[in-house]
């Protein structure tokens, strides 16, 4: 079977996120897996070069068209990449960014819709994300022979505003990548730490600023318990893209003019590891996502997580849990529970620890692909 691919999310231009690391790990593996296959992979602008990439089974094709379509991901998508699938003689294409061509010439799709909340919470997206996302991916997921997601949640979401039935779609919860592990040298954290002014101990939130996740929320309870432990600091890093918007620097300003406060809109990828690794705790309390790879990354690295009741699934129960992540108080008095309890954290490391390990892309990549043959074999559908 011929399988394209959708790539373009792992060009070196677009951000690494869940679905480019599912993608780069499903990318390590099938070829392998399952030989017989041709993987061809589509890219807009660049063809990144990767041994894992060139393999007798995959091909990697530039899709044709002038630059000026290929300046926004939807339009490349919409205009350009049918012609893609059909010169390229497919079997079946699958896109893992939320959306696929509507027009592909009678080549069935698969598409990874990791989320809908582009139609369950429009107020948290600006316009062009809310045109590119919330117009496209639901036909895209109704006309395709079959979905995969990443939690019973946002199945039962995609059943619920789409339509589609649970026998479309296919559950593949995350794993971490792994080069998460714990450090078993407390010198290097040290050094860590000091490179970047850290304090011994060190709350983490990391990852894309929006308003589902709270952070907010998480810099007013920690202004509020601050005083109380002045050797705990609060370390916030990742991109804002808060709709409405918040600013999330100037909302820190005491916290980092006190020292007690750190942020960071973007780290080097090679200290995102440390950076798990030297936390006290890393908290995602998110209210409207079903997975979260940056907490099962935080807990291969020894790190124990706070969440909220939404992602307690996805982490097998083995976080702390913050039941209500919009109350101010209610997290405030959290902070000041794990802070002021070091066998609490021992023990949701430890715990976390030996669950995560039980994960793996392996068992990821050979469920996805499975699921993917089998839509080969039966007919496309437009749900109504």
């Amino acid at each position: 079977m011929r399988i394209g691919i959708d790539a373009r999310c792992i060009e070196s231009h677009w951000p690494i996120g869940g679905p480019a690391r599912y993608l780069l790990n499903m990318l390590r593996f099938w070829p392998w897996m399952a030989p017989q296959h041709r993987y061809v992979l589509f890219f807009q602008n660049q063809l990144p070069r990767a041994d894992f990439l060139e393999q007798e089974n995959t091909e990697r094709v530039r899709i044709k068209g002038p630059r000026l379509l290929k300046r926004r991901r939807i339009v490349g998508e919409q205009l350009l990449m049918p012609f893609a699938i059909k010169n390229n003689k497919l079997d079946l294409f699958f896109t893992p960014w939320y959306s696929a061509p509507l027009v592909t010439f009678g080549v069935k799709t698969v598409v990874g819709a990791w989320d809908i909340a582009c139609n369950t919470h429009p107020s948290h997206y600006k316009l062009s994300d809310l045109i590119s996302f919330g117009l496209f991916m639901p036909p895209s997921c109704r006309r395709a022979a079959g979905l995969l997601t990443c939690s019973q949640f946002d199945s039962s979401q995609i059943q619920k505003y789409y339509g589609i039935p649970a026998e479309r779609i296919c559950v593949v919860p995350f794993a971490a990548d792994d080069k998460f592990a714990p450090s078993d040298d407390p010198e290097h954290l040290r050094a860590f730490r000091r490179k970047y002014g850290f304090p011994e101990r060190y709350i983490l939130s990391m990852g894309g600023i929006t308003r589902r996740r709270n952070v907010d929320v998480l810099i007013d309870a920690f202004m509020d318990i601050h005083e109380k432990y002045p050797d705990v600091g609060l370390v916030v890093v990742g991109r804002n893209i808060t709709v409405p918007f918040v600013d999330i620097e100037q909302k820190m300003k005491p916290l980092i003019d006190g020292g007690s406060g750190f942020y960071l809109p973007r780290t080097p990828e090679e200290d995102i590891v440390d950076f798990y690794r030297a936390a006290w705790y890393y908290i995602c309390t998110s209210t409207v996502d079903g997975e979260s790879l940056m907490v099962k990354e935080a807990m291969k690295c020894g790190t124990p997580a706070i969440t909220s009741p939404l992602l307690k699934e996805t982490v097998g129960g083995n976080a702390v849990i913050l039941e209500d992540p919009t109350d101010r108080r209610q997290t405030a008095e959290l902070l000041e529970r794990v802070i002021a309890t070091p066998e609490l954290r021992d023990q949701y490391a430890q715990d976390g620890l030996r669950w995560v390990r039980t994960l793996s892309w392996e068992k990821v990549a050979e469920k996805s692909l499975r699921f993917i043959e089998s839509r080969d074999e039966i007919r496309s559908t437009k749900w109504k």
